[in-house]
């Protein structure tokens, strides 16, 4: 590169020697030390230009128009000042875009660990409600039907515990059907095709169950998604905004809506509780943004209208083409 300027420097400074002096050569010097500047940095940026200062000078200095030595010297001081002014701007222009491509590398490394542990949670969300459903469940299930066994029999024999063994065989009912409730909240069956619609009207009736307010799912158009990726994300953006109202916005109704036209899909949650703070930080902020997120990876957009006192909209809109998806990490 150096070899390079160099060379360059001479053939501008001949050129400039054989040409009159009225063609000013201010470009073509500014070509070497631009160069370099931004190869090299600012230091020897000064030094070329130093040189294309005095390369100026050699070359007219028998041909100039001006009619004393000093004036011409104070001429050729001005380009070397101009040319040092170039120096900076150049390497002050090359700094900005290093400082910009670190930002994006920041900002493309934090999506990346962001995803990674999107990834994670969902596989150990997963693996949970796997465990729930095909370990714990199966267990209680049992230990239902040993407790009526022996309520049976212990009412054979005429014995005043078979009432209580009758409620530990209901207790441990009722204890397998929340351990069903939260393996489906926890890892839905299905996500993909008309799954979403299925996992979304199930969250609206255990809502419902649980809590006995009023939830209700609602869906308009022929809703098939071929990514499960899609279903998981807009489900897991429903099932924290169902949350947020039954915890924080202590609503009495809530309305899931899923409508697909022919160029986007929007997923809809309204309360009517008592609104809530947009705010980051506080307890919900760890859900909001993981709900954007969500939207993000998606492609679409998480638009939040809360008003105190008048509930709260949660909506999430997004392009309706395929997602990319998400392989899993080592």
């Amino acid at each position: 590169m150096l070899l390079e300027a160099l060379v360059l420097l001479g053939l501008v400074g001949w050129v400039d020697h054989v040409t009159s002096s009225e063609w000013s050569c201010f470009m073509p010097y500014a070509v070497p030390i631009v160069l370099v500047s931004w190869k090299t940095g600012r230091r020897l940026g000064f030094v070329f230009a130093f040189l294309c200062a005095a390369t100026y000078c050699a070359a007219d200095w028998q041909n100039n128009p001006f009619q004393t030595r000093g004036g011409y010297m104070l001429a050729v001081a001005c380009w070397w000042f101009y040319f040092s002014v170039l120096v900076v701007a150049v390497a002050a222009l090359k700094a900005k875009q290093e400082l910009d491509r670190a930002r994006i590398e920041t900002l493309e490394h934090t999506e990346e660990l962001e995803r990674q542990i999107l990834q994670t949670s969902e596989r150990e969300q997963q693996r949970i409600g796997r465990d729930l459903h095909d370990s714990l469940g199966p267990h209680l299930a049992a230990i239902r039907y040993a407790a009526t066994l022996l309520a049976n029999d212990l009412r054979q024999h005429g014995r005043l515990e078979a009432d209580k063994a009758e409620q530990i065989s209901d207790l441990t009912g009722k204890a397998g059907i929340l351990v069903r409730d939260l393996a489906r909240g926890i890892f839905p069956v299905q996500t993909d095709g008309a799954g979403l619609s299925v996992a979304l009207d199930e969250l609206a009736r255990t809502t419902s169950r649980l809590t006995g307010l009023t939830a209700s799912f609602y869906e308009n158009g022929d809703i098939s998604l071929k990514n499960p990726d899609t279903g998981m994300h807009l489900y897991r953006i429903a099932q924290e905004a169902v949350n947020n109202a039954v915890k924080h916005g202590n609503a009495r109704k809530i309305t899931i809506a899923l409508d697909q036209s022919a160029d986007s899909l929007r997923l809809t949650v309204a309360d009517d509780g008592k609104g809530m703070g947009l705010s980051h930080g506080g307890p919900r902020g760890m859900g909001l943004d993981s709900m954007r997120y969500r939207a993000r990876v998606l492609g679409g957009q998480l638009k939040i209208d809360s008003q105190p006192g008048e509930g709260t909209i949660v909506s999430c809109e997004m392009p309706n083409r395929p997602l990319q998806p998400m392989t899993p990490t080592s």
